[in-house]
């Protein structure tokens, strides 16, 4: 007896459900135009909100891609022995805030020079003149940017500055932190619009869900007269705002991933080596569950402000 309650009850609860879906699909229809209005704003938001996304991964590949080009370049006197350069390396190798360190020796600079440079006058140059120019030198990477100024202080040290015949270069870790300023400013404008264009896209959904409302106040008084509960009467209309967010957040996902797929080898070649693709396919999911998050929530949120409004009026 129990066993056919519960049975009873699960397809009255699912028949409810139902009936909650249908009624918010033919809200959705019966609006037509609106709703397509109202999916087109909350699909900018969600494009919007899926390009930072993957701005922000753009950001971290250039940042590590710049900061594994950089370096501090220490190059000595002639007067110096390699053995005190190596001793010097000895000595920076355990500061905290070395990452890496390479000694290059006159020789090896001057091999990475003419192979950089075997078809052009700058080697045949050297070749004629038959002399080696380059200095012996340390190659130093930080663990951050703005360690590259404390590891040239070191080298300024009155027991070590007569033995270093020029730093190249301690500002560069401020080329890091300049471009790290620009992106971040970059998001924050994002996030500014992203904001604006949700609270847009509220606004014309909650218009959208109180236009059908309105068309429909005789059926919800009905609904009401006949003792029906308030979840029935709202559920088709947050039903529509999920609908507008979802249809929203589909068309969104389709068009940034065929974007991505046109973008991915311009990028490749233009970026060397930043794959918009592989960042996308990767995160996959994150961007689902974050154009569905930004879809679906603004659709609901604004539809439930709507009806909650009208069902204490």
């Amino acid at each position: 007896m129990k066993l056919k309650i519960n049975l009873f009850k699960s397809e009255t609860m699912v028949n409810y459900i139902k009936k909650i879906i249908i009624g918010g699909w033919k809200n959705f229809k019966r609006q037509g135009f609106l709703s397509f209005a109202t999916a087109l704003i909350i699909f900018i938001v969600v494009l919007l909100g899926t390009s930072l996304f993957v701005f922000e991964g753009g950001v971290k590949f250039f940042s590590e891609k710049i900061r594994d080009k950089m370096d501090v370049s220490v190059y000595f006197k002639e007067s110096v022995d390699r053995e005190t350069i190596l001793d010097l390396k000895s000595q920076v190798e355990k500061l905290p805030e070395v990452k890496s360190i390479e000694y290059i020796s006159p020789e090896d600079a001057y091999e990475t020079f003419s192979k950089a440079h075997q078809n052009d006058t700058f080697s045949q140059s050297l070749q004629a003149i038959q002399i080696n120019p380059f200095l012996a030198s340390l190659k130093i990477q930080t663990t951050s940017p703005e360690k590259y100024k404390t590891v040239a202080e070191f080298f300024k040290k009155e027991e070590v500055a007569p033995y270093v015949r020029d730093i190249n270069d301690h500002k560069r870790g401020e080329i890091i932190e300049k471009f790290s300023n620009i992106a971040t400013n970059v998001e924050n404008v994002g996030l500014i619009l992203t904001i604006i264009l949700s609270i847009i896209a509220i606004i014309i959904t909650y218009n959208t869900v109180r236009l059908s409302i309105h068309s429909q106040r005789m059926e919800i008084e009905v609904m009401h007269l006949v003792g029906a509960k308030n979840s029935l009467v709202r559920g088709p209309f947050l039903v529509q705002g999920m609908l507008s967010g979802f249809f929203a957040a589909f068309i969104a996902f389709v068009i940034s991933l065929v974007a991505v797929l046109l973008l991915r080898d311009k990028l490749l070649s233009v970026t060397d080596g930043f794959d918009i693709y592989a960042l996308y396919m990767t995160n996959l999911s994150m961007v689902i569950l974050l154009q569905l998050g930004l879809g679906i929530g603004l659709g609901l949120i604004s539809s439930y402000i709507a009806i909650k409004r009208y069902l204490k009026e």
